[in-house]
This record gives C-alpha cells, structure tokens and sequence, in this order.
C-alpha cells in the first residue's frame, strides 16, 4: 500500500460516475466559490491567449522572460532582486503557458547555479502551493458542477486520480522531477483529484530538487561566462537565436503535455472498451453454466438415500 492510498477513493468507473451524479446534486454554489471559479476561468483564459501569442511570434516568450523576468531585478540589491524574482515566479504560474521551467532557466542565468537551484525551489513551493489551492477551490467546483455535461473532463480527472492511486507519492515525484514535464499543469491537475495536502508538499519539494539543479545549470550554460546584464545588450540576431532555444524547451515540453493528455484518453477508451467485451462475454456464457448447476443439484439427494437406508436398517437391527 502506498502512501496515498488512503487519501484517494478506490472505486470503478461505474461507482465513481454513481458517486460523481450523488456530489453533483448536492453541490451549490457559495460565495467564494463564485469567485474563485471566476478567477480561475480569467486565468485560463488569459493562458489560452498567451500560448497564442508563443505560437505567432517566435520572440514573444524570450522578450517576456528577459523584460519581465531578468531585467527589473539587475538593478536592485540582491535581497530586492530575490523577493521580486520570487513575486514573478508566483505571478507565472497562474499563467500556464509562460513555464515555470523558463523561469528557473532564467533564475540561473541571474544567480547562478547555487543560488540560482535554491531560489528555485523556494519560488516552485510557492508558486505550486497557490496554483494547487486556487485549482482545489476554484477549479473543482466547477468540475463539480459541469463533470456530467462535460465527459472528457471527468474522464481525465479519474485517468489522473487512478495515476495517483496506482504510483501514490512517485506520482507527484516523478511529474515534478522529470525535466520535460510541465511543472504548473501538475499543480492544477492535484488540485482536482483527493491528496492529503502534507502528501502533495512533501513530494512536490522532493521533485522539484533535481528539476531546479537541471535548469539552473542549463542557464548558466546559455549564457556561458557572460554577466546577467549580458542578455539586455544582444543584437536582434542573437535575440532570434536564443528565442529560438526558449521556444524549443517550450514546445518540447508543451508537445509531451498534450501527448500525455492524448494517450491517457486513448488507453482509458480502451480499457473500457475491453472490460465492456469481457462483460458481454460473460453475461452471454452465464446461462449454460446455470443449466450445468441445474441438472447436477437434483442427483444429490438421490446419491444420498441409499446410504439413509441402508444407516436405518443397520439401526434398527441393533435396536432389536
């Protein structure tokens, strides 16, 4: 049993569609869940306009990391440059598709692989605690009210719940510890599903060790021995040529996302589809096993008469 175990429901499909329609009757709509549902569709939607963006101009992303992310803090004191550098990277994992792993990239280029890993790590906590606590409130009451009108929604979250329930705490581990993977999706998607809070921190912060250390050094590897001040003074050229290393970390990791999303629908249609051909399999073998039990059971009592008779006699042969 993993750790998780407990804290994730074990049901079939058909229960979990019985115990999702009972939740959806009951569910009402309070205040701050109101609000919170709102904030999290503007924040979606802002998301969705921004990966537009990514995908129209290829130098879009790297302008927003060097002028938003690297250039307000080269001119301030180091414990200025860290606490703002910390605000932007909570303010980036609202917004999906600017990647946190852009952010920890450009982290090292300003501090350094040392610093650069431990501000990291400090920044994803923070940033993969609001984005779990704003999807948890936010987004599962609308995944409580819609889940039955929305089929792929539910499908995906009880694809995700069973991930967990499977892997338990490896399954946060190893989303946030591989490089690839996209660190802010993770976040929302647990918030969705049932973990013990300490659960998801604790895995969370050991994930996210090997994943800061990976693009810290990548940084400090792109900019090789220059100074942070280094990426405010390219040319358009070298501007293009690095975008274009940001927009393939970018799409690299965005493609293995919608993959990702893609084969878990894909197998989970096809499980049901296989469990739904066992069931006709054995509803249509079912009745020439009843017939079998049905002819065997009336031979029973006839085997056992002749053995009565013949405990009778031999009592009543010693009565007399």
């Amino acid at each position: 049993m993993t750790v998780l175990d407990e804290d994730v429901e074990v049901t079939t499909p058909e229960e979990k569609g019985e115990r999702i329609e009972k939740d959806t009757k009951k569910f009402s709509w309070s205040k701050d869940r109101i609000i919170l549902a709102v904030i999290f569709v503007v924040i979606m939607g802002i998301s969705i306009a921004l990966l537009f963006l990514i995908i129209r101009d290829k130098t879009f992303l790297f302008n927003i990391v060097r002028d938003y992310f690297i250039a307000p803090t080269l001119s301030l004191s180091i414990v200025l440059r860290v606490l703002l550098f910390l605000g932007l990277m909570i303010l980036q994992s609202l917004f999906a598709p600017i990647p946190s792993e852009i952010i920890l990239l450009s982290g090292g280029m300003i501090f350094g692989l040392g610093w650069g890993t431990v501000i990291g790590i400090v920044g994803s906590m923070f940033s993969a605690a609001i984005t779990y606590y704003l999807s948890k409130r936010g987004g599962r009451s609308i995944i409580d009210a819609t889940s039955q009108k929305v089929k792929i929604i539910d499908r995906t979250i009880y694809i995700f719940d069973e991930w967990i329930r499977q892997w338990g705490l490896w399954a946060i581990i190893l989303g946030r510890a591989i490089p690839m993977i996209m660190f802010d999706p993770i976040s929302y998607a647990a918030g969705l599903v049932k973990i013990k809070d300490k659960h998801y921190f604790l895995a969370t912060f050991i994930g996210t060790i090997p994943r800061a250390i990976f693009y810290a050094f990548l940084g400090v590897r792109l900019i090789g021995n220059q100074p942070p001040e280094y990426i405010l003074q390219l040319t358009q050229e070298e501007v293009e040529s690095m975008a274009n290393q940001f927009n393939l970390i970018f799409f690299i990791i965005f493609g293995i996302l919608v993959a990702m999303f893609a084969l878990s629908n894909i197998l989970y249609y096809l499980r049901e589809r296989k469990k739904k051909e066992q069931k006709i399999e054995s509803a249509s073998s079912s009745p020439g096993e009843l017939h079998e039990s049905e002819e065997e059971e009336p031979k029973l009592p006839k085997e056992t008469e002749p053995l009565n008779n013949e405990n009778s006699s031999e009592t009543a042969n010693n009565s007399n």
